[in-house]
């Protein structure tokens, strides 16, 4: 799985292990529309939505993951860790794919209801990932040189990213970026100060991941990046639910 950013330390957690618990809290995820983020093995992340949650078969039902890549390595691997965001609180857990269903309108997976549920209370914010079609190029600042990137996801909060290994060199979690500035679809341009707070070990094509946070975005800026994940959640759903209405 993806390295995960570390939690703030003012993180509230509880683990819930009652199916009828776990169930509600499902099925509330289901009736808001909340967007799952998934995590799959190595660096592919994805977003589906949960269809149906059935206690009395102890079975939860996902919608097709989008980008088409991170469905097909849900299809290959079997194994994923969703989270969920669900008025201000975090839902976290792990499950491993029971079946597949084709259908017209997407493919469906039945998943066991999860054993047990992390939940947190948590200041950070849920990241939608970026359809590699959708070129952002990323330009940032370390130690007075220029680097380059591709954003990977984003939220109101921050950013992953990805680079090459050259590139990466001197990142480290708790490290500074000076400057970094996102080339967004409509040729605006946001930039801010980026907190590093994870670095993964380099992927065999010798592409890394990192993620970071920005610690002092202008308003302009915010609202501009505020809409640019609001445009990405709204896309996510239509692809994730084709033909649901």
């Amino acid at each position: 799985m993806p390295a995960a950013v570390p939690r703030p330390p003012e993180t509230s957690e509880e683990v819930i292990r009652d199916p009828l618990l776990i169930a509600c809290l499902l099925r509330r995820a289901a009736a808001a529309r909340a967007l799952v983020a998934v995590d799959l093995p190595g660096p592919q992340a994805g977003v589906t939505l949960i269809l149906g949650v059935a206690p009395e078969r102890r079975e939860l039902y996902l919608d097709q993951l989008a980008p088409p890549e991170a469905d097909e390595v849900l299809r290959r691997t079997g194994r994923l860790r969703a989270r969920i965001r669900i008025t201000g609180a975090e839902a976290e857990f792990e499950a491993e794919v029971a079946g597949r269903r084709e259908a017209p309108g997407g493919a469906t997976y039945r998943l066991p209801l999860p054993a047990e549920i992390r939940y947190r209370q948590r200041r950070s914010h849920h990241r939608v990932p970026v359809p590699r079609n959708l070129a952002v190029a990323v330009r940032y600042m370390l130690g007075g040189a220029e680097a380059a990137g591709r954003l990977c996801d984003v939220s109101v909060g921050g950013v992953g990213l990805e680079t090459t290994a050259a590139e990466a060199a001197g990142l480290a979690p708790g490290e500074t970026i000076e400057r970094c500035a996102l080339l967004l679809p409509d040729r605006s341009t946001l930039a801010g100060p980026l907190e590093v707070r994870y670095v993964a070990e380099p992927a065999p094509n010798g592409v890394v991941r990192f993620g970071g946070r920005f610690t002092a975005l202008d308003p302009r800026d915010r609202r501009r990046l505020q809409r640019f994940v609001a445009a990405l959640e709204r896309d996510y759903v239509r692809r994730c639910n084709p033909g649901r209405g």
